[in-house]
């Protein structure tokens, strides 16, 4: 018997957005595009990673609608698509701090 899939879910969206945070090298990525926008070569020194690798990560979170790319010249700049994704990262990681400061004391 074949499964009938599910119709997506007013919560489908959030749900792939977790997920495109969900890996650590995206996650540091966007916190780092918290502060200002940045080219794939500051993220390759940053991540200590190489730019194809960089470079597919950020097309994950392009494809997530998280980060926008604009292009001048050769460099292309990276930038968070709008003020909401600096705000739920930044939400969540002071969330964990606060948490990890209760479970300490």
């Amino acid at each position: 018997m074949r499964e009938v899939e599910a119709p997506l879910s007013d919560e489908e969206p959030v749900v792939r957005l977790f997920k495109a945070l969900a890996h650590p090298m995206r996650a540091s990525i966007i916190h780092r595009l918290t502060t200002s926008a940045a080219d794939v070569t500051e993220l390759t020194e940053l991540l200590g990673a190489s730019q194809p690798l960089v470079s597919h990560h950020l097309r994950i979170l392009r494809d997530a609608h998280l980060v926008q790319v604009e292009r001048s010249g050769r460099r292309s700049n990276y930038s968070l698509i709008d003020d909401h994704v600096a705000s739920i990262f930044l939400d969540a990681l002071n969330h964990m701090r606060e948490h990890d400061h209760d479970c300490h004391h």
